[in-house]
């Protein structure tokens, strides 16, 4: 059962993060979570989230462009990061700060519980992709804003890709290769109806990300054309190509 995680700074009401079935309309307030709890056990050292990109942190940039692209910006933050939650709200990088649970689901859900009510539009988004565009973010609203339950860029797939399986002695073998052309990799930010995503995450445990909720209760998914230098910064090499791509893109 989910617990509600521990707010410690705010400036809005507290609401359920389960809807009530009414249809909300999209035209309103467009509030946009940046999850930044990840352990970062991959990365070592200094949580990604706080390595520097050019002059400021893989924070920073992602707090940045989502500022631009919405009215309200909630951060999700790690256990025992209370004080740099703190500060960014108090330097307007973020409206609330909440601390994250162990499951990229369990953060969401921690977002959702302080976001107003009247949110017509939420968008999830990866502090650790520094480099997606304000266009990107502007896109995926704008397909919600056009009739979609949920928006999500995705890029096409180059390389051959197999689903493995396990033979009688524990050795990995090809069970198939699918066709690429029908995969494609998916990013962030991700756009949602407000009320779809709250029930979405009303009815179930998790996902490695939310549209997979989304489809899961009968929404409609539309795929966008994402942006290849949109990566996302798990280990050092991607930071090393981030900074690369940061100053190839001015």
């Amino acid at each position: 059962m989910f617990t509600s995680p521990s707010l410690f700074i705010h400036g809005c009401e507290m609401v359920s993060a389960v809807t009530s079935g009414e249809s909300v309309p999209t035209d309103g307030p467009v509030w946009t979570i940046v999850l930044a709890a990840g352990s970062s056990r991959r990365f070592g050292g200094t949580p990604k989230q706080y390595e520097l990109l050019g002059d400021d942190r893989v924070i920073d940039h992602s707090l940045a462009v989502s500022r631009a692209a919405a009215d309200h910006v909630v951060v999700v933050l790690a256990p025992g990061q209370e004080r740099e939650g703190a500060e960014l709200v108090e330097s307007g990088a973020a409206d609330v700060a909440v601390i994250g649970g162990s499951e990229r689901a369990d953060s969401v859900r921690a977002a959702l519980a302080v976001i107003d009510e009247d949110a017509a539009v939420i968008v999830v988004h990866d502090a650790a992709r520094p480099l997606a565009s304000g266009n990107l973010h502007q896109a995926v609203v704008a397909a919600v804003h056009g009739g979609a339950d949920a928006a999500i860029p995705a890029i096409p797939v180059t390389d051959t890709i197999k689903r493995i399986a396990h033979d009688h002695v524990g050795q990995s073998v090809v069970a198939e290769t699918p066709d690429r052309s029908t995969l494609v990799a998916v990013q962030t930010p991700q756009a949602f109806r407000a009320d779809i995503l709250r029930a979405a995450h009303a009815g179930s445990a998790g996902a490695t990300d939310d549209a997979a909720l989304v489809e899961a209760i009968g929404g409609t998914v539309v795929v966008i054309d994402g942006e290849p230098t949109n990566i996302k910064i798990t280990g050092p090499n991607d930071l090393a190509i981030a900074a690369v791509l940061f100053e190839t893109l001015g």
